[in-house]
This record gives structure tokens, sequence and C-alpha cells, in this order.
């Protein structure tokens, strides 16, 4: 399967929000009806027709960063199904400025934020319906940036997509920073882990080291300062 190809899989269903293109994901646990929402986006309708056509019900929020279009409908899952909002602390500043950010953006909406439940490890599981999930710290994009691990699944957020890189000169970003982070996680992650981005298609890690140019370009920069 070529880099950002059609990936489906039976537990993971994909919600692509209307602004800015955020990629919402919906996992079932296996146990029951369970799923986590992993960074719900500004679309509320479009992340509440997923869950409406997946028949699953969340019992938890896993966020990957602060950034608006990561959690813009979180606080309507989490009064909606009574659930814990999962993030890293140093991300909470991040959040707190969603709707300057926005409206920085031009966006008119703007959005409610939860109670989040505060990670302050660089690494910590979270356990939800049976399922370990990993926070794992790549700072860079944002200070509190996190992968999320789970079996052969890494939700990534903006620190690393399939075909290109998240470069941008927002609040909080460090390419510096990116770099060393995302040659930390090269160095433990499989190359058969699938990754799941912010935005964009899906790609293995193997697939992204073969494909992604942008990113080979971004770290070999940092190689040669």
């Amino acid at each position: 399967m070529g880099i950002e190809g059609a990936w489906a899989r039976g537990d993971v269903r994909t919600i692509v929000n209307s602004d800015l293109r955020s990629n919402t994901y919906l996992l079932a646990t296996g146990r029951g009806r369970d799923c986590v929402v992993v960074d719900p986006g500004l679309d509320r309708a479009a992340v509440e027709a997923g869950l409406a056509a997946s028949g699953w019900a969340p019992v938890a929020v896993l966020c990957t960063h602060g950034h608006f279009d990561h959690v813009g409908s979180a606080a309507w899952v989490q009064k909606t199904f009574g659930v814990p909002v999962h993030l890293r602390a140093a991300d909470l500043k991040l959040a707190k400025l969603a709707n300057f950010m926005m409206a920085a953006f031009k966006l008119k909406q703007r959005i409610e934020l939860p109670d989040f439940s505060l990670i302050t490890e660089d690494t910590a599981s979270v356990e939800c319906g049976g399922r370990s999930f990993r926070f794992h710290a790549l700072p860079g994009h944002t200070p509190g940036s996190a992968g999320i691990a789970v079996d052969d699944l890494l939700f990534s957020g903006d620190s690393l997509y399939a075909r290109r890189t998240a470069l941008s000169s927002l609040p909080g970003e460090d390419h510096t920073v990116l770099r060393a982070s995302l040659t930390g996680l090269f160095s433990w992650v499989a190359g058969s882990v699938r990754v799941l981005p912010g935005h964009g298609g899906s790609a293995t890690i193997d697939e992204i080291h073969q494909h992604n140019e942008e990113l080979r370009a971004f770290m070999a920069h940092g190689m040669t300062q």
C-alpha cells in the first residue's frame, strides 16, 4: 500500500473536520461499545455524527496537543458522555489561548474548554476500556505535544505527518526541539507501526522514512547546522 493510500480497520474510524481539515479518530477499545475519541476537532456535528454511525460510546478523550482544532469539541464530548479529557500539562496554557488563536485565524467560531485531566510525566499510560494508551512527550510543534501509542498504532497529532511536515510560526513551536523529539521517536518506534496524524492520510513508520522527502530534508537540515 502506498503512502497515504486508503487504509481502514474495523476498530478505527476517522472523522475529517470541516475547519482546517483536522482528523478526529474513534478507536474501539474491544470492550462492549466502549471507544476513545482522539483529538476531537472543531466540527462538533461531524464528531457527533461519527459517534452515532459507529454505535460506540466514548469512555475518554485523548488529545495529542492543545491547539484549538484538536480540542474544539472536547468539552461537548465530556459533557455528553461524562468522560475525562487527557492532555499533557505543558499544553494547558496553549489550550487556554484557543479562542484568541481562532480569532487570529479569522474563524468566527468560539469554543468552550473541557476540564482537562493533566498528564505531567514525559511518558505515562492511560487505561481506557481495557486498553493501555501510552503518552510519549513529543515537544516541538507545541511544548506539550505527545504521540499516543496503543498496540501497533501511533496517534501523532501535528508532530509527524505521512508525506509532509507541519512547520509553522505558531506560538510555542520550536523546530530544533521537534527534530530532537522525532529523532528520539525514531530510535524506538517499530517500522510497522501505523501513524495516524492530525491532518492528512496515514502511513507506517517505514513508509514515512521511504517517502516523506519534506521530513527528510527537515531532519537533515538540523544535522548540517
